[in-house]
């Protein structure tokens, strides 16, 4: 190795980051490339070490890729149709969102390769996918003034997350095809049956009303 290279790097070239690692993840995941922490290590020029330091290993460096992809749709949605001010518009936005995440090709290949590695990475209570799409919902539901004072924003966010996985992914869990639109369908009866006469308190940019975290009554 000369002394201008380090780990295969050239020593003068800036240091990886952990964006790096996830930016040449998705370019591998997105050409149906494995996606390999060894392999990710000597393309970067750093070490194993250094990347187990920044991700538990793997299965967490494909949940990044998965939700950067998850989240490019969910922003595609929300700049053509704008942010959700209404349980209507909310229930429209997730059903192109799941449509669009569903219809994405390298997604798909990665789901019917190896479904109960690819169902770890997106759909159990560690994964940076669910935890993310959790948080979310709960952001955008805490904007709707429909949505009943009684209601806990926490735990419909979390129940929303749950039974769209149950249909959007439904082929890795029950051999089922996959069926957004009736993921798009269960929301909205969840949400329906979040609507109440009586408003939250606060218009939806309050910061402290939105932040609130309201018990069910």
């Amino acid at each position: 190795m000369s002394q201008g290279t380090v780990n295969g790097r050239d020593a003068s070239s800036p240091r990886p980051t952990r964006d790096d690692v996830i930016d040449l993840a998705h370019v591998w995941f997105r050409d149906s490339r494995r996606v390999d922490v060894q392999q990710l290590s000597r393309e970067l020029g750093i070490g194993r070490a250094t990347i187990y330091r920044w991700f538990s290993g793997r299965e967490m460096i494909i949940g990044e890729v998965v939700w950067r992809i998850v989240a490019e749709a969910l922003r595609r949605v929300e700049v053509r149709e704008g942010c959700p001010e209404t349980i209507e518009q909310f229930v429209h936005n997730h059903g192109e969102m799941a449509a669009a995440v569903r219809g994405y090709r390298p997604l798909s290949r990665f789901v019917s390769d190896d479904p109960e590695y690819a169902l770890r990475v997106l759909s159990t209570r560690y994964s940076v996918v669910q935890g993310r799409l959790i948080e979310w919902n709960e952001v955008r539901l805490r904007a709707i003034p429909e949505i009943g004072p009684h209601v806990d924003i926490s735990a419909l966010a979390y129940a929303i997350v749950r039974v769209c996985e149950s249909f959007i992914w439904s082929d890795m869990i029950t051999g089922v095809p996959p069926a957004p639109d009736q993921a798009t369908a269960m929301v909205a009866m969840l949400l329906a049956g979040a609507c109440s006469t009586g408003r939250r308190q606060g218009p939806p940019g309050d910061g402290a009303a939105n932040s609130q975290v309201l018990a069910v009554s």
